[in-house]
């Protein structure tokens, strides 16, 4: 199998596990005083490393829940097993599979799976961005006053009250901010145009890598939290259409 064979089988793979629990979890556990995982988050990252390690076992694998395999290699598989967790044990369909591959810290492959629509989103660098083998662009929306936007923040307290504070800020300059707590779905949804743009504190690398890279072939725009640059290591996303860019940080930088 070549990378994209092994991505979709994996993806789909965990998404299908997903779905098996939906309304009906085994087990959920604290990861900390605002995070939790559940036996469903371990399911599917066990069996898409499974696939993947077959595939590739000198890759590097680095998943969610269980972490990094350390192996030496300029290939590293980003995996978030189920990105929405909150969502998912609430009986809230808003969650994916997100599984990318980085080739020395720069993504050139995405796949985020939506198995309750069996949706699948993917990207090869270079290469346009598909929904289920359709191309998807971002939309045109310039005003800010029009855009609906996504946020969520990170589980860690300072944070909760930064990331309320830009809630605030942003909801009262767009037409709304909707907090979804699935930023993987949030960045696929700019990319085929339903909404405009995402501003998250917290992501983390299994979060935003395929996203990032799905929404920036369908023409968008990301940058890490308080930064002009993008690296997938750092925290925190800041995404848009690509219009709407530098008025979403505009807000975010403003004191009112």
């Amino acid at each position: 199998m070549n990378f994209k064979e092994t991505a979709l089988e994996a993806a789909i793979a965990g998404g299908n596990i997903l779905k098996k629990q939906f309304g009906n979890i085994e087990s959920i556990q604290a990861k900390a005083a605002h995070d939790i995982v559940s036996s469903a988050d371990y399911a599917s990252e066990k069996e898409i490393r499974r696939i993947i390690e077959s595939a590739y076992p000198e890759h590097n694998v680095v998943g969610e829940e269980t972490g990094d395999n350390n192996k030496v290699s300029e290939y590293s598989w980003i995996i978030d097993p189920l990105d929405g967790t909150s969502n998912f044990v609430t009986g809230n369909p808003y969650f994916s599979v997100s599984i990318a591959l980085a080739f020395k810290n720069d993504v050139i492959l995405g796949i985020v799976y939506n198995p309750i629509l069996d949706e699948v989103y993917f990207a090869e660098k270079g290469k346009g961005s598909f929904l289920n083998d359709k191309r998807i662009f971002v939309s045109d929306e310039r005003d800010l006053k029009n855009a609906l936007l996504g946020s969520a923040y990170s589980p860690l307290e300072e944070k909760i009250k930064s990331g309320l504070k830009d809630v605030e800020k942003l909801s009262l300059k767009s037409r709304k901010v909707v907090i979804n707590f699935s930023p993987a779905l949030d960045l696929c949804n700019i990319a085929r145009g339903r909404i405009h743009g995402l501003f998250d504190n917290g992501t983390r690398p299994e979060d935003h890598a395929a996203g990032s890279l799905i929404l920036t072939e369908a023409g968008g725009r990301v940058q890490n939290y308080n930064s002009d640059s993008w690296d997938i290591k750092k925290i925190g996303i800041i995404a848009s259409n690509g219009k709407l860019q530098s008025s979403i940080i505009n807000v975010l930088k403003s004191d009112d």
